[in-house]
């Protein structure tokens, strides 16, 4: 309940009061302090105060008169009171005209009325307001509570705050709107959008817009730290709230967040256990799977191919952490499953980002392919981090899902570690890859592959030659020296004199079959292990000169 310049005409004390100018706003204007100020005005008027007056100094010079009374209005008083009889006799026009323009009450004061009545009639009425508010809001505070209690909605909250507060009123609860049965802000939502947006609000914050109406914007915490802003629109005529009751009922409301994502908590936590299950491939009754998966509104009886994710760190813009990262996942994956109508079957688990897409046309590749450029599309305006992807469209279809996935991780690692972060490789085309890491794993082919490579590591290191290279696009080209040389810009006799050093540093002939077999295979098991994501990896050469230096 506030207390106003129109309660305060209505005072029997201010019996004979006249008032000048501001009549539009003596409802809105609400008081909190009132003081006497005589010239000059300096800094001694505070903001909500209504001043009074005798204007003693102004005297009949109404250019005197008219630049303090602009002063007191720039110092935010909410309205000015002039004692007439004595020091001022009349109002000067120019003062009255200045308060009709800015809407700025001016209340003209019969002398014989004394400041000490007013002051003490104000602070008395200022005390009960304030008294009758708290009052008002701690009933509302219960009320609040007991429509929680008895499973009111959320809408029904904020429609009892819309009549308390006598204001249009909505929520926006991250990208969910959430508006009282009768808010007439619906119209309003996509420009109310825009504003938290751009102005990225974190404090409560009141926007005026075209003088007609006021957004008052109050962002409210939540456990999941979802953005979340209780806005309320107060007309031209209305009036604005006090902060403090407006925090205390946002954070009531806090409650039926809470009671919200412990079940979005408890639901992500039982769809992230049935998706592991079917990784696993632990299921013995489809049945059984399929009445599981209709309640947790998954669709199983349709081809899906396996797409596995894993963030790439060390590429990253923006720090995220793994309920952001979670959050911002299964948003973005599911505006893309809408817009390409698709179904998905996706979690975060164990810091990689499983989703299983609905095949069309029997046609695996092209079904992830497509969902990942959309992917892309988030990745380059940095909604998400970076990621690389893992296809297992070698098992897409029916009740595939744990082949699918044991396809989707082996792309993933072997295309990850061999291509680098931020690429897609398919089951497929890993398959010279996944020889090369079963060779990898042998002693004995390890131990050929440090002998003939390893010399040519450690020269490449000590004299940057890059003979690796020249090697890789030497065999690229099937031994032709001519387009190898071209390719390299290189004189003949350049590309001449770095593959003799290559077969003196190898004890390998170029010209041999058998050797150039030999060569073409342990470069590509050297580039598996030390060359990841196109750079050679100097800690591995190192180690190899140190091991050939030994011998």
């Amino acid at each position: 309940m506030l207390y106003t310049i129109k309660d305060i005409l209505s005072e029997p004390v201010l019996k004979g009061a006249v008032l000048l100018s501001g009549k539009k706003k003596i409802t809105s204007l609400s008081i909190e302090s009132v003081s006497v100020i005589e010239m000059p005005v300096e800094d001694f008027v505070r903001e909500k105060e209504l001043v009074l007056t005798t204007a003693m100094g102004c005297g009949s010079n109404s250019s005197f008169f008219l630049s303090f009374v602009e002063e007191i209005y720039k110092s935010g008083a909410v309205a000015l009171a002039i004692a007439v009889g004595r020091h001022v006799q009349e109002i000067p026009q120019e003062v009255i005209a200045f308060g009709k323009e800015k809407n700025f009450p001016i209340i003209q004061l019969p002398w014989e009325v004394r400041f000490s009545d007013i002051i003490k009639m104000i602070y008395r009425q200022i005390n009960f307001s304030q008294e009758e508010a708290i009052r008002i809001n701690d009933h509302i505070q219960k009320q609040l509570l007991q429509l929680f209690l008895n499973n009111q909605t959320i809408e029904e909250a904020l429609q009892l705050l819309s009549n308390h507060f006598d204001a249009a009123i909505l929520l926006f609860y991250g990208k969910d709107l959430i508006v009282p049965v009768s808010s007439t802000l619906v119209n309003s939502v996509s420009e109310i959008w825009q504003l938290l947006e751009s102005d990225s609000i974190t404090n409560p914050t009141t926007i005026h817009k075209n003088n007609h109406y006021k957004f008052q914007i109050f962002p409210i915490l939540t456990i999941s730290k979802r953005p979340c802003y209780l806005v309320l629109e107060i007309t031209n005529t209305g009036t604005l709230q006090p902060w403090s009751f407006v925090q205390q009922h946002a954070t009531n409301l806090q409650l039926w967040f809470q009671k919200q994502e412990t079940l979005l908590s408890n639901q992500k936590k039982e769809k992230e256990q049935f998706i592991q299950l079917l990784i696993n491939g632990s299921w013995e009754n489809k049945e059984q799977l399929m009445e599981k998966g209709i309640s947790l509104q998954y669709e199983l009886n349709l081809p899906y191919v396996c797409i596995l994710g894993q963030p790439e760190k060390v590429y990253e813009k923006q720090k995220w952490n793994g309920e952001q990262l979670t959050m911002a996942l299964y948003e973005i994956s599911s505006d893309i499953a809408k817009k390409l109508h698709r179904k998905i079957i996706h979690a975060f688990l164990q810091g990689r980002f499983i989703l299983f897409m609905e095949v069309v046309n029997n046609d695996p590749n092209r079904s992830a392919n497509e969902l990942l450029d959309h992917f892309d599309f988030y990745i380059q305006k940095g909604a998400l981090p970076l990621f690389s992807w893992g296809i297992g469209e070698n098992h897409a279809g029916l009740y595939t899902f744990h082949e699918g996935y044991k396809d989707s991780l082996t792309a993933l690692e072997i295309g990850r570690n061999y291509k680098g972060p931020g690429t897609r490789s398919t089951y497929a085309n890993t398959g010279i890859l996944r020889v090369l890491s079963v060779l990898n794993d042998n002693p004995e082919v390890t131990e050929m592959m440090h002998t003939i490579m390893g010399k040519v590591a450690s020269y490449d290191s000590d004299k940057g030659l890059d003979l690796f290279h020249t090697l890789a696009v030497y065999l690229k080209n099937h031994s032709n020296v001519s387009q190898t040389a071209r390719e390299l810009s290189l004189h003949r006799q350049s590309l001449l004199y770095r593959l003799k050093k290559i077969e003196t540093l190898t004890g390998r002939s170029l010209n041999d079959a058998n050797d150039l077999f030999l060569l073409q295979l342990c470069l590509q098991l050297w580039t598996l292990r030390f060359n990841q994501w196109g750079e050679l990896n100097k800690t591995a050469m190192q180690k190899a000169d140190v091991k050939n230096k030994r011998r």
